[in-house]
């Protein structure tokens, strides 16, 4: 009697599995077998260890491919750091874009003015023959002359051209927010820095305050508490150290950002803070911000496009007169060479000289209304031109009175670390003579870290409040000193200023004599 199919498989595959056994048997290693049977036993340091280096060799194989290829060099201090922004940042490539459009938009317009060329091909089929042929072909060239268009092209034209200089002066004002922004970072970075080296200073005071304390309780002079307290202190000094280090960290990538740079770039930005005298009165200040500062511009070009889009509106008042001259050539074929027939009275081509005007003399107060509407647009531009004035002016004279508060900043500050720092010699000379406490130690301590945050904090205000002043009077200066004035009127900012405060002078002096006469 003969098994089953599935009983012989089920044979085989027995068969097979025990011949396997003393195979893998064999392979298995001591160690592996000990793993199976205990896999909850505790690990051996060595075994630690061991692991934690795969572990190390693990991350360090699927880290990020290095980033070194892309990674830039360099050094800039405050000025170059603006022109490299000013050059390569892509916010600035948009203004400039949008500048650039609205230049070719005055062209365009300006190419109204100018006769317009036009050709004209036509091919009709009628049911009823017309000189012995149902196909008419038509080829015509038209030059139009407009004559009169009630002022709109000259406003129109104008309009365009008052855009184009309103982009102009927008791209001058992006320049100046983003010369302002590289400063502020810059000076930020700065203070970062600094503020990390007072975090050091103030970690090795802890450090040497712990040392001396664990010393004399070591030997039993001072209790327990003066350890714990400074061992607290210097925690939490380190605590502010790694903060301020992170933070010089992140404005150097905010500085590689606007500089159009890798983030992850290795450039050496050179500069610290110092302190350097402002001495330009707060009435030319203003006097600056008048003549150059964009928005104001922006404004004041608002309403002169609003002044000419009214007379765009008010030139369907008048008649449009054109002049043309037209070429037609007429025939029975694609080709356009006139008709077969010999009775055609049709001539081969024709010549039109013309003109024509035309006047719409109502319109339900369509054009009225619009005239009216655009003038209180003109008004409502004004208003705004005058309240852009105002917020300008209060934002000179705010960050004047800024740089002012600053400076006295700096004075007391430098007077408060200097009584600080002698504060905290005499604390620890007194504790090391056993005559003081450890809390004086940690108060003066605390006091001349606070003192010497005041003193950057301070310097850093006063540099980043000159900036703000320029910025608020329209004036671009990279590297914050007069020297460093982007030239834009021709002579220089200062000579304009010059002769302005002199035009006005001469002026007032011209009215008092036509008075007094």
């Amino acid at each position: 009697m003969r098994c089953p199919r599935w009983q012989q498989l089920l044979l085989f595959v027995l068969l097979s599995m025990l011949m396997a056994a003393p195979v893998f048997a064999e392979e298995m290693t001591p160690e592996d077998s000990l793993q199976d049977v205990k896999i909850d036993r505790e690990a051996t340091p060595a075994e630690r260890s061991a692991v934690a280096e795969e572990m190390k060799q693990a991350a360090t194989a699927i880290e990020p491919e290095s980033t070194s290829g892309i990674q830039s060099s360099g050094t800039f201090n405050l000025k170059e750091a603006v022109l490299k922004a000013l050059a390569d940042n892509p916010s600035i490539e948009a203004v400039r874009r949008g500048a650039t459009s609205a230049e070719e938009s005055r062209k365009a317009a300006r190419g109204s003015f100018g006769p317009s060329l036009n050709t004209t091909y036509t091919a009709l089929h009628t049911d009823r023959s017309s000189y012995n042929t149902h196909n008419t072909y038509l080829w015509s060239v038209k030059v139009s002359q407009p004559i009169f268009t009630g002022f709109k092209l000259l406003a129109t034209y104008n309009s365009a051209a008052l855009t184009a200089q309103s982009k102009d002066l927008a791209l001058g004002q992006a320049e100046l927010n983003l010369i302002f922004l590289v400063q502020q970072n810059f000076i930020n970075l700065l203070t970062a820095r600094e503020n990390v080296e007072s975090a050091k200073d103030s970690v090795e005071r802890l450090a040497s305050q712990l040392k001396v304390a664990q010393a004399f309780y070591d030997v039993g002079l001072k209790p327990r508490i003066d350890v714990l307290r400074a061992e607290a202190q210097l925690s939490e000094a380190e605590d502010t150290l790694i903060s301020a280090q992170n933070k010089v960290v992140i404005q150097e990538a905010r500085l590689n950002t606007l500089l159009n740079l890798p983030v992850n770039a290795h450039i050496n930005y050179k500069g610290e803070l110092a302190y350097f005298p402002f001495e330009q009165p707060l009435e030319v200040s203003l006097d600056t911000a008048a003549h150059y500062r964009p928005d104001i511009l922006i404004a004041r070009k608002a309403t002169e496009i609003s002044q000419e889009q009214v007379t765009v509106a008010a030139s369907e008042f008048y008649p449009q007169v054109s002049a043309s001259v037209e070429w037609t050539k007429t025939g029975d074929g694609l080709e356009v060479n006139g008709f077969d027939s010999s009775t055609n009275p049709t001539a081969l081509s024709e010549t039109t000289v013309g003109a024509k005007a035309s006047w719409d003399l109502f319109s339900w107060g369509t054009t009225y209304f619009a005239t009216t509407s655009a003038k209180q647009t003109v008004l409502s531009n004004k208003a705004s031109e005058a309240n852009t004035w105002q917020e300008a002016a209060y934002q000179v004279k705010s960050r004047y009175l800024n740089i002012i508060n600053a400076a006295k900043r700096i004075k007391v500050a430098e007077k408060t670390v200097a009584a600080a720092e002698e504060a905290y010699r005499m604390a620890v000379a007194r504790y090391q003579a056993q005559v003081g406490t450890n809390t004086d130690v940690l108060d003066a301590q605390a006091d001349l870290s606070s003192a010497e945050a005041s003193l950057i904090t301070a310097r850093g205000d006063y540099m980043i409040s000159v900036a703000s002043l320029y910025n608020a009077t329209g004036r671009k200066v990279p590297g914050l000193t007069t020297s460093d004035v982007i030239n834009q009127t021709g002579s220089g900012l200062e000579a304009d200023i010059a002769k302005d405060l002199k035009n006005d002078v001469a002026a007032d002096s011209t009215d008092d004599t036509g008075a007094q006469n």
